[in-house]
């Protein structure tokens, strides 16, 4: 296997077989996160029947993340051994199994709470959610040790800073797709089949997994020369090493694990793991719960009503995409670069799903560029850049969190085909709630925990007081005399006493009951959003640079999949830790969310000091030290 004469002249048949090679892979990973996030969207979603709470959310996410990044340790070595096409097909055909069974399981738990005295409504799913969850982990932890150990053979050093990119951006259509798409795919079919169809969210992307996992049987291919190439040296700590043969995997573990530059990766991406996703999954929950945001808004699922906009910024980035073919040095960049912003654009108005893709893009591309460009292909000072930003980031989120207060800013929409009610019996813009449900309250949280512990008709079951809903272990309760919600407000400067209608005055096993009104908000949402545009930006480009690109450096063509097996397993043990952490954390009366930033904090300063200590890292033959 000779090296070329420059290893990244590679010649058009080679760049065109290397995109059919990695751009439907990067597509099947994609769909691999848009398996694996589905779970949040679930939650949110499922928070209305209160069949996952936070802390479960926080106890089955903590559950899968443990399996996939203890599972490292043995699918690592597996595919250096077996190779990542192998891993690929295990990756896509396992999740899609997994995600099948969580929508088949949950599909049966929500029709059982739907039928007349069905029962069984109310029950935690956390459990069977915990070992399926676990189960859909475990094949997907396959996913980014194969993808990175296929690339490894079909990109050298020098061009892995623009793979970083590719990696962030196939990440970020995961994320757009888990978030945005699934989020879409459960409004659509609520309006046609009801409120309780969660179960859509895992069943999409198990059959798209399935389709892709048939196109990636025939396109992979491990290397070069299996796809009718020449194999070349790729310059990275495997270089000069000809043979096929795997390396043992003692000797692959005692080579990682005696390497102070690959230990420090793992444990910035562990910090990089509790930052990823103790923003990425609780900032919808918590724009929900706290802000009570509706699905439209720009933070949330977003909407795409604007189909000019979209036209309009499409047809630019054509335009520059072309003016760029007709020029050379900087003006084509700046052409690509402008083309490329007004292409992303758009996705702005997707949702939480859409700011997350186009911060994913940026950062991915940026973070290798800038590696490749201005430092040699090192990437720990382009890491310790965006982790410097991300802490401040990460402080200035304390200062932008703020409780909303006990009043009104929007109103309920009245029902299509009823009357408008009368003035006392509904809440009115602008105001004040003193007290409802019997309990005085100065937060819209104490709003809605009232209101949802006010006794409610239940549907074939009884009223739990303590947990304030129906359940289907508690015998048929009578009817409360009272059908609605008393509330004292301040109106136009007088005290108001209001009898209000009940959003929900028949429950089902399981139900919560919220209003429809929403808070007036301290400050303009968007500051917060900003900021956590910014933590994703940086966090994805990171994770990208290190796990995607630095992994294959040091860890070689040979021990590249455990490499990243083992800063993947870094990553997860860091979300495992942040998720059972914040799910504990919010959910306390104690604590709250004021506690979700400082809980952020310390691990984005541990990880810029460790991006300091690789700064000057390169890989060499036979390990970077």
């Amino acid at each position: 296997m000779a090296a070329s004469a420059s290893p990244v002249d590679h010649t058009f048949e080679f760049r065109l077989r290397r995109f059919w090679n990695w751009f439907p892979m990067g597509l099947t990973y994609a769909l691999l996160y848009m398996g694996r996030y589905n779970l949040t969207v679930a939650q949110t979603s499922l928070g209305k029947t209160q069949l996952m709470t936070k802390e479960d959310f926080g106890l089955i996410f903590g559950a899968g993340t443990i399996v996939y990044a203890f599972a490292f340790l043995f699918n690592g070595p597996l595919i250096d051994r077996i190779g990542g096409k192998r891993g690929m097909l295990l990756a896509a055909f396992g999740a899609a199994a997994a995600n099948f069974g969580m929508g088949v399981y949950l599909r049966d738990v929500l029709a059982a709470g739907a039928k007349a005295c069905g029962g069984g409504g109310e029950t935690s799913i956390a459990m069977t959610f915990s070992v399926l969850y676990a189960a859909n982990m475990y094949f997907q932890s396959f996913g980014a040790v194969s993808i990175v150990k296929v690339n490894a053979h079909w990109f050298h050093v020098r061009e892995r800073g623009g793979f970083s990119g590719i990696f962030g951006t196939m990440i970020s259509s995961g994320i757009f797709l888990a978030f945005t798409v699934n989020g879409w795919l459960l409004e659509l079919v609520e309006k046609s089949w009801g409120d309780r169809v969660q179960w859509v969210v895992f069943v999409a992307p198990a059959a798209l997994l399935f389709v892709f996992g048939i196109v990636e049987v025939f396109l992979l291919r491990d290397r070069p020369a299996q796809a009718g190439l020449k194999d070349f040296d790729t310059g990275d700590a495997s270089s000069g090493d000809t043979s096929q043969a795997p390396v043992p995997t003692k000797e692959i573990f005692k080579r990682l694990f005696t390497n102070p530059i690959i230990l420090t990766v793992a444990f910035i991406e562990f910090c990089t793991g509790v930052l990823r996703n103790g923003v990425m999954h609780w900032f919808p929950i918590y724009a929900k719960e706290v802000w009570v945001l509706p699905k439209s808004h720009l933070l949330m699922q977003g909407s795409w009503d604007r189909v000019w906009l979209i036209l309009v910024m499409f047809a630019v980035a054509a335009v520059s995409f072309l003016l760029a073919r007709q020029v050379q040095g900087q003006r084509r960049g700046y052409l690509i670069v402008f083309g490329s912003l007004a292409f992303l654009a758009p996705f702005f108005q997707g949702g939480w799903g859409g700011i997350l893709m186009v911060a994913g893009v940026i950062g991915g591309n940026v973070a290798g560029w800038v590696s490749d460009l201005f430092f040699q292909s090192r990437r720990g000072p382009t890491a310790a850049g965006l982790y410097g930003f991300l802490t401040l980031c990460s402080v200035a989120m304390v200062f932008v969190l703020s409780a909303p207060p006990a009043q009104v800013a929007e109103m309920a929409p009245v029902p299509e085909g009823k009357p408008e009610p009368a003035a006392t019996a509904r809440l009115l813009v602008g105001d004040k709630i003193v007290s409802i449900a019997g309990k005085k309250v100065d937060e819209w949280a104490d709003v809605t925990s009232a209101v949802a512990c006010w006794p409610a008709a239940c549907e074939c079951s009884g009223w739990d007081p303590e947990q304030c809903k129906c359940s289907a272990k508690i015998p048929q309760t009578p009817d409360p005399e009272k059908k609605t919600i008393p509330a004292t407000v301040e109106r136009d400067g007088k005290t108001v006493e209001l009898e209000l209608i009940d959003p929900k005055a028949k429950m089902r096993a399981g139900d919560k009951r919220l209003l429809a009104e929403r808070p007036v908000l301290p400050m303009s949402p968007y500051w917060m959003g900003l900021i956590v545009f910014l933590i994703s930006l940086c966090v994805i480009g990171t994770h990208g640079v290190l796990s995607g690109t630095a992994t294959m450096d040091f860890g070689g063509r040979k021990a590249a999949a455990t490499a990243v097996g083992m800063i993947d397993g870094f990553v997860y043990l860091g979300t495992a830790l942040q998720s059972i952490s914040l799910g504990f954390l919010t959910s306390s009366e104690k604590y709250g969310w004021g506690w979700w930033p400082p809980f952020l904090v310390p691990f984005a300063v541990a990880g810029f000091l460790l991006c300091l200590r690789i700064w000057n890292a390169k890989p060499g033959k036979g390990g970077g030290h």
